[in-house]
């Protein structure tokens, strides 16, 4: 079914192309699909994030709207001014990204133009936000169910929780995992890495993602392993110069890094490994999954529904446990082999951008004409 010159706009994320979170790799691998459906599609992206401005990229028109560099009002403000900006009359139908944005809605509801909101997991339990900024995101999702025709959620987790403590059953449709990738191991020659010599860890630099356990938990550990940490956090560089103290010569931290690099570097590693205490569906785990095949990660309900009995999870926040698990991979390595191809025709099964794309076109489908 194609619908030509219907008109969806994508608000909410820092836009395409993608260089940072789940939410922008949605927005681009289900964007421009949607211009492949037909549809013109207009995406909304933060200025001071692209130092080179776009007219469209792989078919979307790209549209930059300005944003403070504050984190706590980065997502909100440019969410307002990309909804000012927008061609009121033309779009059909909006796509919303983030609950910390819902508070617009009953805005856009006067405009007549119905609207998806995709949601980011239970947001409001998150270490970085204080107490005004989490009771600011349980109301955005009592309003986000009032104003939106759909609210989404990535996990069956989250999906429960809001039927069960909102009476709302929101719609399921997950992250997904694009396998069009070229690999070269000669870029891990770039970072002084050894094909499967290192384990890998990424995001970040969040209390909830539990990298204080990950490092002092393997500093404790012998092996000839490194341990390579891609993330960062720039909104809190003291947070950030506190976690690169814990390390010793065994942990590479390697700042953000996107693309081909990041891609070869997560191909070439033993494996992921993830020590999150919170989660929804999370894309670094499914890429994870899709690109290297092996994971060890936290036993989070998100995390357990993610893998589909795939790969391997160690008890949330103990150590013995996770130190017991991260030795045993380390020294058999076939048994983590063997289970790589288990886990890929799990990606390809559950987490096809194609499937997830026309997930969402069977709700677009009944809001347009």
């Amino acid at each position: 079914m194609e619908h030509k010159n219907k008109k969806i706009a994508i608000i909410g994320s820092r836009g395409i192309p993608a260089s940072y979170g789940g939410f922008e790799t949605s927005v681009e691998e289900t964007g421009k699909r949607f211009v492949k459906h037909g549809f013109d599609v207009e995406i909304y992206c933060r200025s001071n994030h692209y130092s080179e401005k776009l007219n469209s990229y792989k078919g979307a028109g790209l549209v930059y709207v300005w944003s403070p560099s504050n984190k706590y009002l980065n997502t909100i403000i440019s969410t307002l001014f990309s909804i000012i900006k927008l061609d009121k009359k033309r779009t059909d139908i909006i796509i919303l990204y983030g609950l910390g944005n819902a508070i617009f809605l009953p805005l856009v509801n006067m405009f007549s133009i119905p609207v998806i909101t995709v949601v980011d997991g239970a947001d409001w339990k998150r270490s970085k936000w204080g107490f005004f900024s989490s009771s600011y995101l349980k109301l955005n999702s009592f309003i986000a169910i009032k104003f939106s025709k759909n609210v989404v959620v990535d996990s069956k987790i989250i999906q429960k929780k809001y039927k069960e403590k909102l009476k709302f059953l929101c719609d399921y449709i997950p992250y997904g995992y694009s396998n069009e990738k070229i690999y070269d191991k000669k870029i891990l020659k770039k970072y002084s890495l050894y094909n499967k010599k290192y384990i890998l860890f990424v995001g970040r630099f969040e209390k909830e993602k539990g990298i204080e356990f990950l490092i002092n938990n393997f500093n404790q550990i012998e092996s000839d392993t490194y341990l390579v940490i891609i993330g960062g956090n720039k909104a809190n560089r003291k947070y950030e110069d506190y976690i690169k103290s814990l390390g010793n010569q065994k942990v590479k931290f390697l700042g953000f890094i996107y693309d081909e690099d990041y891609i070869n570097i997560l191909k070439y590693s033993l494996f992921y490994v993830s020590t999150s205490f919170i989660e929804g569906t999370s894309p670094s785990l499914l890429t994870a999954m899709g690109v290297n095949g092996f994971a060890l990660v936290s036993d989070i309900e998100e995390n357990i529904e993610t893998l589909h009995d795939t790969c391997s999870t160690f008890k949330t926040g103990d150590g013995n446990d996770f130190t017991k698990k991260l030795l045993y991979y380390i020294k058999n390595k076939k048994n983590v082999d063997i289970e790589r191809i288990k886990t890929k025709s799990v990606v390809k099964e559950y987490y096809s951008w194609d499937s997830i794309t026309n997930d969402y076109l069977s709700h677009i489908y009944k809001f347009i004409d």
